[in-house]
C-alpha cells in the first residue's frame, strides 16, 4: 500500500523550477506543497496533483501507459537506469498503487490547492 505524504518548501533547500512525477513522468511545478508518494518509511518519488486527484487506480494506469510508452523501446537505459531494474520497479509501483484502496483526504485537497495555484 503506497501513501502521499504532504510537505512544505524547506527554506534552507533551493528551490527546484520543476519536479517529475514518479506515475506518469511529467515534469510539474511545486507551488506551496510537494507530494512525495511512501511505501511504508521509503520514498518512491515526487507525485504530481493530477495523479493525487485520479486516485490510486488512476495513477496505476498512468504508470502502466508510461511503461509501456517507454519500456518497449528496447534493451537500452532509462533514465540512466538499467532498463530491467526500471521496468520492475514501475510494475512494482503500478502494484502497489492498484492494491491502495484511495489517497487521504488532506493529499486531496492538497493536490486540489496545487492545481488552482497553476491557473
Amino acid at each position: 500500500m503506497l501513501r502521499v505524504l504532504c510537505f512544505l518548501p524547506d527554506p534552507d533547500d533551493p528551490p527546484m523550477p520543476n519536479r517529475e512525477c514518479a506515475c506518469c513522468g511529467s515534469r510539474y511545478p511545486v507551488k506551496r506543497r510537494k507530494m512525495r508518494l511512501f511505501e511504508d518509511d521509503t520514498l518512491e518519488g515526487d507525485v504530481c496533483p493530477e495523479c493525487v486527484l485520479a486516485g490510486p487506480a488512476g495513477a496505476a494506469a498512468k504508470v502502466r501507459v508510461r511503461l509501456r510508452s517507454r519500456g518497449e523501446t528496447g534493451g537500452d537505459a532509462v533514465d540512466g537506469v538499467d532498463r530491467a531494474s526500471w521496468v520492475q520497479r514501475m510494475e512494482r509501483r503500478a502494484r502497489l498503487l492498484e492494491e491502495t484502496p484511495s489517497f487521504s483526504l488532506a493529499s486531496r485537497q492538497a493536490a486540489v490547492r496545487e492545481t488552482r495555484e497553476r491557473r
